[in-house]
């Protein structure tokens, strides 16, 4: 049998990007741990794109500081032009560890709107005690501005807004069969249940009953999404390496006659995995390419190289 082990060529690869990021695994660290964490830096940024950007109506005509009004008025201007958003998030947003518990069970987005670089850390803008709330749909390039507030996270205000404005958003987190709760949590009931690991089910006042937008949280307090993209992940690579473990006639007979190797002679390695993905034979030096691997496992190695291009700059 071919030597194999694209689990540990992974962890390796993913090590390297969280390291050249400033955030070293521990040894102990296994895979799924890793790809957690990696998912984790990688969601709660939006990408760099041009968005297309919709605000609500009751954020359209809301009263604001002339502070805050210059600020969003930036804000829409860098998003609109495809520019780096990442200076409005948190200052957390650079820890693969931040458990951002609003992200996880609504998938909303909070920017704060300073005009100015933060002193402290010139990579963000000055904090603001008023934050933009926002959802950011990379798969359509629409940012749908909901509202400014004081930071307060679980204010269901938002929902009720976003089902105003928007009602597509909720249709695919709308619980069709349920037609009224019989309790409805008040938002300090949200805020306890997610710091225990519990997903609130929630019915909007005279509107649908939904489930977490984001995909929920772990009772470890992680993104559930996270967890399950980590699984399937780990599931392409390894369907992968049992692929390559069974000798295929022609691979064999192909070693065997250009370099007189037998199958259980030779050793693979994964050289990248980013697309086109290539797989390295040790012992000859030739590689393999693969033009359609993971998805997923492809767009998070983007993200992450996207990443440490904004940390260099």
């Amino acid at each position: 049998m071919a030597h194999i082990n694209f689990i540990s060529d992974l962890k390796e690869v993913i090590t390297q990007k969280l390291s050249r990021l400033g955030h070293p695994p521990a040894p102990e660290e296994d895979i799924d741990t890793l790809l957690i964490r990696s998912l984790n830096l990688a969601r709660r940024v939006p990408p760099i794109i041009e968005w297309t950007v919709k605000q609500s109506k009751e954020l359209a005509r809301k009263s604001l500081l002339p502070e805050i009004r210059l600020g969003l008025e930036q804000f829409i201007k860098k998003a609109e032009s495809g520019q780096n958003l990442k200076p409005h998030l948190s200052k957390k947003s650079d820890d693969p560890d931040y458990k951002d518990l609003m992200f996880y069970d609504w998938g909303v987005f909070h920017f704060h709107l300073g005009t100015n670089s933060n002193p402290n850390h010139n990579e963000f803008v000055e904090r603001t005690g008023e934050l933009l709330f926002a959802i950011a749909d990379s798969n359509t390039a629409r940012m749908y501005l909901i509202d400014i507030h004081p930071h307060r996270f679980t204010n269901q205000k938002l929902l009720r807004i976003v089902k105003d404005n928007w009602p597509e958003i909720l249709l695919p987190h709308t619980l069709n069969r349920a037609i009224e709760l019989p309790y409805n949590w008040s938002d300090d009931d949200i805020g306890s249940l997610r710091k225990a690991g519990i997903d609130p089910i929630l019915q909007i006042s005279d509107g649908p009953v939904l489930v977490s937008m984001g995909g929920g949280i772990t009772t470890a307090g992680n993104s559930r999404r996270n967890k399950m993209d980590a699984h399937i992940i780990k599931t392409d690579v390894r369907q992968l390496q049992e692929s390559f473990t069974q000798p295929k006639d022609g691979e064999a007979a192909y070693f065997k006659s250009t370099y007189g190797k037998n199958w259980e002679d030779l050793k693979f390695k994964v050289k990248s995995f980013e697309t086109p993905m290539e797989i390295e034979e040790m012992t000859t030096g030739e590689v393999v390419q693969f033009t359609d691997f993971s998805i997923l496992l492809t767009k998070l190695l983007t993200k992450l190289e996207e990443l440490r291009k904004e940390e260099d700059s």
